[in-house]
């Protein structure tokens, strides 16, 4: 989903964090004009499908299916998994990313996107 918002170089949106030159750090456009249109800060919202995989500790007698009751469908919270994410030295090679689909504002709902520029 386009965020036109992002589209004109503000001092939030731009500016080197040193601030001063009056100009996007990135593209060069002053403060008040559109950004050039391959600038990063014009921004977009996609839906991206993560895929993790992770060792983490569970009771002896645990089947595959008891596992995965536990982690889908008692009251085990899903965010509890930040912890475990936290724990691993590094997620590279464990985590492949997919762009789903440009995203719609349905999608954008409960994420706290700072969108104002």
């Amino acid at each position: 989903m386009l965020h036109p918002e992002s589209f004109t170089v503000t001092r939030r949106n731009g500016l080197a964090p040193a601030g001063g030159s009056g100009q996007c750090h990135w593209c060069h456009a002053k403060l008040g004009t559109p950004h050039n249109p391959d600038c990063v800060c014009r921004k977009r919202t996609v839906v991206i499908r993560y895929t993790i995989e992770v060792t983490t500790d569970v009771p002896e007698s645990w089947t595959p299916e008891d596992i995965e009751f536990h982690r889908n469908e008692s009251s085990w919270c899903a965010n509890n998994i930040v912890a475990e994410l936290e724990a691993a030295y590094c997620l590279c090679n464990r985590t492949t990313a997919q762009y789903l689909r440009e995203a719609t504002p349905e999608d954008e709902e409960g994420w706290n996107l700072d969108l104002d520029l």
